[in-house]
């Protein structure tokens, strides 16, 4: 379990750094399928990112973890509620952030508009995502997916 909320925090982190741009818009998908079965759950992400010229403006995310134990389903719901609403707290844009537990399933799905979060203050609170970031303090398309694949996504 320890191995995925190390992975749930990097995901987090990756959701929570974009941008804005201008040019053409574009919509790319990003998929992470984890089975964990060993430690009774599996885990699927996706990622639709939106965004403009080379600079990501929102992320749609949905993620579902599938369980029959009940206490992993519970302490993912738990979770997944505060990582997801600390970050609004502590940078803003979060649109929709809706965590359910049920069917044996939690399920996320959380929008982030990132045009209206304090990207500088989430850079300076977490200075390794730096690299990504634009001189005009937008996160890269290039750099969202680079780091979403380092987390085994499949990105289109």
């Amino acid at each position: 379990m320890k191995k995925s909320i190390i992975m749930l925090s990097l995901i987090a982190v990756c959701v929570l750094i974009t941008g804005c741009g201008n040019n053409k818009e574009f919509t790319k998908k990003c998929v992470i399928h984890n089975d964990v079965l060993s430690q009774g759950y599996k885990l699927d992400s996706e990622y639709n990112i939106f965004g403009k010229g080379s600079v990501v403006t929102k992320v749609e995310t949905t993620e579902i973890v599938t369980s029959d134990n009940q206490e992993i389903l519970d302490y993912f719901e738990d979770y997944l509620n505060d990582t997801y609403v600390d970050a609004n707290e502590n940078y803003g844009g979060y649109t929709k952030i809706n965590v359910t537990n049920s069917n044996n399933k939690v399920v996320s799905n959380i929008e982030i508009d990132y045009t209206k979060m304090d990207l500088e203050k989430f850079v300076q609170d977490n200075p390794g995502v730096s690299a990504y970031i634009n001189s005009n303090n937008a996160m890269t398309t290039e750099g969202i997916v680079s780091m979403y694949e380092a987390l085994g996504a499949t990105c289109e």
